[in-house]
This record gives structure tokens, sequence and C-alpha cells, in this order.
């Protein structure tokens, strides 16, 4: 419960800019100190042998850009507070969110009607049913971004890819800390939530898994953070090596990438970044000229994720002309 508070009281007192839907996810976008943030809501169910949960999972990573606008997105205005309610016993645990907007009460729950596709319900003041839970005064992290979730993520990694080297001979790891190495330089210059730092940081040091190993993550993997964000950003960073050439498995790959958000986009601009510097000594000048367009397709496609990457990368592009 802890936890959930910390976003619950950030935005508290907070102008509404929109309410998003996709399948069972909520994100409300609002203004917090002039900065549009996001307050995304997972409704999560699952039952089995030991009981059954019906609960909420928060963070502030955005939704992709398949969202749609909520039928009650216009009318949802300043958020002035925000009430919790849970009922939790041996085997069961069940909750519901309510905002206090200046428009009256929006309550989010959990709907009952199993022949309904999608159990994620927003209703205007409908009264709740469960006990409220007492606030808890937490605020969000501080930090840049969770020094735990790194290890964790780089070990994961690191097993993953074993003796593997880069195309200079060095160790694996070496690729995988300079691509982090550069998203967490630019999330410095231009931050993200603390949530978007830590997939994108992740995203970075996984990247290459899927890939280049013989491991393949997924929402279940043994991982740090926002799991299932990380596993869906891993996969579309990952090339389809069934499609017949390159060239189509680099435009899939980025046409599956603007389908995610930009913390994850911007990990295929560092990237490239990383590549982008002494070509190995066997390229000819058509390899080479091939590894620049590629660069240049990549910025033109994913520049918009982040804009002090997007501008590295147009450096180092620029740079790289000398080895053709």
């Amino acid at each position: 419960m802890c936890e959930k508070w910390a976003y619950l009281n950030d935005i508290a007192g907070c102008d509404v800019i929109s309410v998003y839907t996709l399948h069972n996810l909520v994100e409300i976008a609002y203004l917090k100190e002039g900065t549009q943030q996001s307050l995304t809501i997972n409704f999560h169910v699952a039952g089995g042998a030991m009981g059954y949960v019906e609960y909420f999972q928060l963070d502030s990573i955005p939704l992709p850009p398949a969202k749609v606008k909520h039928a009650l997105s216009s009318s949802i205005s300043k958020i002035l507070h925000v009430n919790l309610y849970a009922e939790l016993n041996e085997h069961e645990h069940y909750e519901e969110l309510e905002f206090v907007c200046e428009s009256g009460t929006y309550l989010l729950y959990f709907s009952d009607n199993e022949e309904e596709e999608h159990y994620a319900k927003i209703e205007k003041n409908k009264a709740p049913s469960l006990p409220k839970v007492p606030k808890i005064e937490v605020t969000l992290p501080q930090e840049l971004f969770s020094v735990e979730f790194f290890k964790e993520n780089l070990a994961f990694a690191l097993c993953a890819h074993g003796e593997q080297k880069t195309p200079h001979g060095l160790p694996y790891s070496m690729h995988l800390l300079s691509v982090a190495g550069e998203v967490i330089n630019a999330i410095t210059c231009e931050p993200l939530s603390y949530d978007e730092n830590n997939v994108a940081i992740a995203c970075a040091l996984l990247h290459d898994v899927n890939e280049d190993t013989t491991t393949v993550i997924t929402k279940q993997s043994p991982l740090a953070g926002n799991v299932e964000v990380i596993a869906k950003g891993v996969a579309a960073l990952t090339k389809d090596k069934t499609l017949p050439s390159k060239e189509a498995q680099m435009r899939d790959s980025l046409e599956r990438l603007k389908q995610r958000q930009n913390c994850v986009a911007m990990v295929k601009l560092a990237d490239r970044i990383t590549n982008l510097g002494v070509p190995p000594k066997h390229w000819n000048d058509e390899k080479k000229r091939k590894y620049r367009d590629e660069a240049k397709l990549i910025l033109s496609e994913l520049g918009y994720a982040h804009s002090y990457l997007a501008n590295k990368l147009q450096e180092k592009i620029e740079v790289y002309e000398q080895y053709r």
C-alpha cells in the first residue's frame, strides 16, 4: 500500500490533461509544476488455489500510442484528492480507487460482469463498496534511477550473453554498459519519470538478449522493475530474423518501436550512437555506407523519442562520414 500512496499523493491537487485507456490499463495525464506527467493504472486480476485478487498496479510510464481517450476524459478536471478502498483477508484482496475532482467523484473498480471483455471500469459519482484505507504520507523516489534494479538486470544480461564478445573482441558487457551509459547521460540531461528511467536503462542492458542469446525475455523473467513493459520493449528492439533481408528486419523493428513508449524507443538511438564508432577493419566502403544510411533511418524514424540522443546521433553520423 505504501508504494501506491506515493503515486496517489503525487497526483493530488493537479490538473488533469486527459484520460486514456488501453485494454485494462488507464493513464491519467496531468500537470505537475508545469510538466506533463502520467499515472498509469493496471487493473490486475489473478486467481488460483491460494485465493483471488483484484488490485491496482501503479507506475508513471505513459501508455503506448495505441491508447484511446476515455469517454469521461473531458469531464475529469482538477483532482482534489484520492481515496483508496480495499478489503483484504487470508485468501482474497479487492481494491477500488476514487478520484475526487471539482466536477464530481470518479470510481475506478473491477467489473464483476464475466461476459465483458475488459473489467477495468471508471464511473462518475459511483459509491465505493469497500472499506476506506488510511492515507500514508509518502512521496515518489527522488533518485534518477534504482541502482538495485540496475545491478539485477545487468546480472541477468551478463548471464545470458556469457562469453560473447563485441566485433572488436571485447567482453559483450562493454557494449551493454556503453548503451546504458548513453541512456543514463541522456536522462540526466533530459529526465523522464523515475519509472521511465528504470525501463530505459533496463532495456539498454537487455536489448540484445533475445536477438543474440538463447534466452528469451518474457513478463515472467526474473527482472527488476516493470517486467511487462521491459519484456515488450526488448521484443520491439529485437530484429525478426525470419524476414528476408536486414533492411526489412530493421524497418519492421522500427515500426514496432514506434508502437512502444519513448523510454523504449530511445534505447535504439543510444545503441546506434554506441555502435557508430570506428568500423571494423574488414568492412568495405559499401558496408560502411549502408551502416551510415541505417543510422540516418533510425534517426528519422525515432528521433522524436529523446531530443538529446537525437542530436548526439546526428553528430555521430556527421563524424562517421570520414570512414567512407
